[in-house]
């Protein structure tokens, strides 16, 4: 069973940019002209009013070690209002084998120097743009004029990254369970890239980001590649800092490799790309954004290049961190910035695995680096990577799983479940939810401070399907006890009949009720559905224990529903069941939006020895004066009864 049949997943797709038309010639502006930034410098950098078409130039990058290798340029034409209200140079590339590689994924941010009329190189902007599949080396630079506008003052990573203010909490809107769900991201596989691209029309696009990775088996960096697509980044298995011979450690300057560790440890996950501009202690990369959300607070240091990988669609470079050297505070569309010098603090994780055939238990660490989207699904491939690490799951295992989760504002998130035949990014869900739901809700960001955690891992299913459940008396009288029998088959198992009980509440009138004996899936589909209320939040506590109220479902259990009259009122998260209909009716006239009406219900947990899957509904009917069997003979007459009486069977 797997973990993503209990949430829906939801992921957005990310519009893409197409260029606007091309102008053959713009017109010079005076070098002397003043400077829009103290930053610019007219001596050094070049604007986009001087440029014209047929300028030449280089190009500096590292295709190889640390070294710095120039190739030559020449500027075809300039779009104009690429971006909104910015233009973008496009230009074609000699030398530096790019007549065979084309743009390669981590050349972004690599400075372009283009000859003025008076015969001097000055700076124009970064590399950051390319066509898939292109026969020549063009490729789009981000002026530099703009780039240098982006705010590297400590002051931008503390307005958005660290834990915010909480906000006025009574003028927020509540926030719901499906509203989190529609953040998660989703492992859904993509379509092939030949599909893909028969159906797109070619755009100029941001070079991709290449993700290096080591230490994450094959198969989950498979799965996790749709997830880092989204953050157009795509995962590379590059191995970690060793498997880059070492000489000294490069200079932070333009043209050097620019490396952004997200997660180090027993897994490492480093962003690569290139260095813009160096003035000071301020730093200018990538020529296009990280991930577009301005205030960022990410380590960033020097890195070192292995090769560079010619690829039909898109060549890409390999490589890895060198040195630790500051932090990036800015990430907006033309590029991102940062201060050299101390480096942010990052979340630890510290994951045991278990072997249940009893070959050895592992021990694996982790640190990620405190972000409201990367830390959720990073802390998800950490841990399964640290599920398999050691050798890859059985084709049929289970997982018993033990999480806890301690955040900021001193909350704790305590996860204690079990799955079976989960597959390469089964634990992801589990993990990326209370995550998630900390650090992007809307009322304050509180992000997790320490991950803790064991997993046993049995090599069997531990999992079994409903195939029928009877109930041999359908009308009882209030206080009754309501016996059902569920035949189920264990994987790879014989059938097996599992006796329940279901105590009806004393006080409960007459009439006919719905009752439901299920799974784990549809027990939280129908909580949603009953209790909506419990699954809403309109402070940041709520958040809290809306999620641990997700947590706290067993999926090796089996539930037992009894639907009560629509008589419940919710004000907040508080409920108030079986209410007067006149005072119902008044609540739920007040205007208040944060009135809920709901369904009330009883509900029994049944725990099992398996993941349980299936489910089945009767109706009940509650008489005061239906008659009362013996013990014996309600016992003797049972398999009488079975075949007369409802029998419901749900195959899946």
């Amino acid at each position: 069973m797997h973990l993503s049949r209990t949430l829906s997943l939801i992921l957005a797709a990310a519009p893409v940019l197409a260029p606007v038309a091309v102008r053959a010639q713009a017109t010079p502006a005076p070098a002397t002209q003043p400077a829009k930034h103290s930053l610019f410098d007219p001596a050094r950098h070049m604007r986009v009013s001087e440029v014209r078409v047929g300028m030449k130039g280089y190009g500096v990058s590292v295709f190889k070690g640390t070294k710095l290798e120039r190739f030559d340029v020449e500027v075809l034409a300039i779009l104009k209002n690429f971006n909104p209200k910015s233009d973008v140079v496009l230009i074609t590339c000699h030398g530096a084998n790019l007549e065979h590689t084309g743009s390669i994924a981590g050349m972004s941010g690599s400075p372009i120097y283009l000859q003025d009329d008076q015969g001097k190189y000055r700076m124009i902007g970064a590399f950051a743009y390319g066509w898939p599949l292109t026969k020549d080396p063009l490729a789009g630079v981000q002026p530099i004029e703009y780039m240098l506008d982006l705010n590297t003052s400590p002051s931008a990573a503390a307005q958005g990254m660290p834990s915010a203010q909480p906000l006025d909490e009574k003028k927020m809107a509540r926030w719901t369970l499906n509203d989190l769900m529609a953040l998660m991201p989703s492992a859904k596989p993509q379509a092939p890239e030949a599909q893909k691209l028969s159906s797109e029309v070619p755009a100029l696009k941001p070079l991709t980001t290449p993700l290096m990775t080591a230490g994450m088996p094959p198969a989950v960096a498979q799965a996790m590649a749709p997830i880092f697509a989204a953050y157009n980044m795509v995962p590379l298995q590059a191995g970690g800092a060793s498997s880059v011979p070492t000489t000294q450690p490069a200079k932070l300057e333009p043209g050097a490799a620019l490396a952004v560790p997200l997660l180090t440890g027993d897994v490492d996950f480093t962003a690569i790309g290139t260095v813009t501009e160096v003035l000071g202690n301020r730093i200018f990369g990538f020529g296009h954004s990280f991930n577009n959300e301005g205030p960022i607070n990410l380590p960033m240091g020097v890195g070192e290049i292995a090769t560079v990988v010619p690829n039909l669609q898109t060549s890409f470079k390999l490589g890895t961190l060198s040195q630790l050297r500051g932090t990036l505070t800015c990430d907006q569309i033309v590029g991102i910035a940062g201060l050299i010098g101390s480096t942010p603090p990052t979340i630890p994780i510290d994951m045991k695995v278990h072997y249940a055939d009893g070959s050895g238990d592992r021990a694996y660490h982790f640190n990620c680096v405190v972000h409201p989207r990367f830390t959720p699904m990073l802390a998800g491939a950490a841990i399964n990577s640290a599920v398999s690490g050691a050798r890859e799951l059985p084709p049929y295992h289970t997982l018993n799983y033990d999480i806890t989760m301690e955040f900021e504002n001193g909350k704790t998130v305590h996860i204690e479940n079990t799955a079976v035949n989960v597959g390469p990014a089964g634990l992801l869900n589990e993990i990326a939810l209370p995550l998630l739901a900390a650090s992007e809700n809307p009322f304050q960001r509180v992000f997790v401070k320490k991950v803790t955690g064991n997993v046993t891992v049995v090599g069997e299913a531990r999992e079994a399907r409903i195939l029928s459940i009877n109930v041999p008396r359908l009308k009882l009288r209030p206080g009754q006890t309501v016996k059902a029998y569920v035949t189920y088959r264990p994987f790879r198992g014989a059938e097996d009949i599992l006796p329940i009980t279901f105590d009806l509440p004393r006080d409960l009138p007459e009439g006919n009720y719905q009752l439901v004996v299920s799974d784990s899936q549809r027990y939280l589909q129908d909580e949603m559905a009953a209790r909506p209320f419990r699954f809403s939040a309109e402070k940041i506590g709520e958040i809290f224990a809306m999620v641990q109220e997700v947590a706290s479902i067993k999926h090796d259990a089996l539930y037992v529903r009894l639907m009560r009259q629509a008589d419940g009122v919710a004000v907040g998260r508080t409920a108030m069941a079986r209410m007067p209909s006149s005072y119902r009716h008044v609540l739920l006239g007040s205007g208040r939006s944060n009135i809920t009406p709901y369904v009330s219900s009883t509900v029994k947990s049944i725990p099992t020895d398996y993941v349980m899957e299936g489910a089945a509904d009767f109706q009940i009917k509650v008489d005061r004066d239906a008659k009362v069997e013996s013990a014996n003979k309600a016992q003797a007459s049972v398999d009488e009864k079975a075949e007369k009486a409802s029998h419901i069977e749900e195959k899946k």
